[in-house]
């Protein structure tokens, strides 16, 4: 009775393995390298239909007109590293356009990180305090509701005056751009946090002070995430709008002067290596996020 129930050792043995099979992760490779090719048959069709414009200047760049258009780069390398200024008369070369990107690139990525640190620190710091105080909530909720409504363009030419063509300028418009969405997305989320979490915590005894640590702070952290990565797109376009004003490098810059001499291959291969570069920092800050967050899930 006991054999028919239970399979031997040895059947227990030749009992088959599970298989793990990758199908899906595979079809999801598979559409992303179709919408890929789509989306470059589709731009090099358009490029084609469209045309040029009367001064034969192309409308939409081709590929190879954007691949060709990389040298650009060289324009804006100072110089050394064996790759001499073009502007000293020096020819471009593949060597200095890779250092010129990696250059501009570093530049513009340096103002974009320490206006995000800055605007991050300001625009929750402001939203929490916001939320706790009534008397903070009377003197900061309407001017920080009337400076969201300002457009954010329309700000950049008063930053000019202030802060001139200096550092300061660009990090201060940048952190202003993140702080008031962050601002707005702290207090929302505040105000989220069903009021049975702090009354539970009331009964038990807990101070405001504890209430607000322990309950609304760790509550809002899923919300506060999702802000803190929807300001990444909003803090690149802040940095490549202060670029405009009085800086000599960073991709800001290159951008204006394609943008001003209707240069469109160059304004397309910088808008790559802005989507490639704003990318990876979105895709960087999600993962340290994750890990600092890792308790709520």
């Amino acid at each position: 009775m006991t054999a028919t129930l239970f399979p031997s050792a040895r059947a227990r043995l030749e009992l088959p393995k599970p298989t793990f099979r990758f199908t899906r992760d595979r079809s999801g490779m598979l559409w992303s390298a179709a919408s890929l090719v789509l989306v470059l048959a589709v731009w090099q069709l358009a490029s084609v239909l469209i045309g040029d414009d009367e001064s034969g200047m192309r409308l939409v760049p081709s590929i190879t007109d954007v691949v060709s258009s990389y040298m650009v780069f060289a324009d804006y390398w100072p110089g050394g590293l064996g790759a001499e200024r073009t502007v000293s008369g020096a020819e471009p070369t593949i060597w200095g356009a890779t250092l010129g990107m990696v250059y501009n690139v570093a530049i513009s990525l340096s103002r974009f990180t320490v206006g995000f640190l800055l605007g991050a620190a300001v625009g929750v710091g402001a939203g929490l305090l916001v939320s706790w105080s009534p008397i903070a909530r009377c003197t900061v909720s309407f001017p920080a509701h009337f400076l969201r409504m300002m457009p954010l363009l329309a700000m950049l030419p008063l930053f000019g005056l202030w802060f001139g063509s200096s550092e300061l300028g660009t990090y201060m418009f940048t952190a202003f751009a993140v702080a008031v969405l962050l601002f707005v997305l702290t207090v929302a989320a505040v105000n989220n946090v069903p009021r049975i979490y702090s009354d539970s915590a009331t009964s038990l005894g807990a101070s405001r002070g504890r209430i607000y640590l322990s309950v609304v702070v760790p509550s809002i952290t899923p919300n506060l995430k999702v802000g803190i990565l929807l300001a990444v797109p909003f803090a690149w376009s802040a940095v490549l709008a202060a670029e405009v004003i009085g800086k000599q490098y960073g991709l800001g810059r290159i951008l204006n002067f394609a943008l001003l001499y209707a240069a469109t291959d160059i304004v397309a291969v910088t808008a790559l290596v802005v989507v490639i570069v704003a990318g990876c920092t979105h895709l960087l800050l999600s993962k340290v996020l994750n890990h600092l967050t890792r308790w709520v899930d």
